[in-house]
């Protein structure tokens, strides 16, 4: 399980499934796809740069590598003492597959778990809390619905009256 889990934490990953999903949008919308995949990255930019730079500094939380003593835990993966909640990578990932499933629905039967993993996989290479999973999954599936659900209303207000309907909903 260690190597599974520190594949799953790894940048490359992450990196591979979103360019995975971001082609997944671009089949299923083919030119529309622009919308979809600037939410993606709206929702990833979000979550992430707020979690950063408001988040992790207002909870200040230690990770277990820094807080337990080495029986008490296994660090497989490094990472910096800057705070452990919320777990960005959970965040990060939640809001892409919010999105993406949003998008399409049928997705979310790949991309839920995969977040699921990818947050699972942040206690077991020693660096979260799994509260810190739990709230970053949840900070990042908010984050990624708002950006969807805003930016669908500001497409719809500002989409001609006389403009069909029947465009796929991104």
């Amino acid at each position: 399980m260690d190597a599974l889990w520190v594949a799953l934490s790894s940048r490359p990953l992450g990196v591979a499934a979103g360019l995975a999903f971001v082609g997944w949008l671009v089949v299923a919308f083919r030119r529309q796809a622009l919308l979809p995949i600037a939410q993606v990255a709206a929702a990833i930019g979000v979550a992430d740069g707020v979690g950063a730079r408001l988040l992790k500094p207002w909870f200040g939380r230690m990770r277990p590598s820094y807080a337990l003593a080495e029986p008490l835990v296994r660090v497989l993966s490094p990472a910096a003492n800057v705070g452990s909640m919320p777990s960005l990578h959970a965040a990060n990932a939640f809001a892409m597959a919010t999105v993406v499933t949003l998008a399409i629905p049928r997705a979310g039967f790949v991309a839920i778990p995969l977040a699921t993993l990818i947050a699972l996989s942040r206690v077991g290479v020693g660096v979260h809390w799994p509260s810190d999973v739990l709230a970053g999954a949840l900070y990042g599936a908010g984050i990624g619905a708002a950006i969807v659900f805003a930016t669908r209303a500001l497409v719809r207000r500002l989409r001609p009256s006389n403009q069909s309907t029947s465009a796929p909903k991104p």
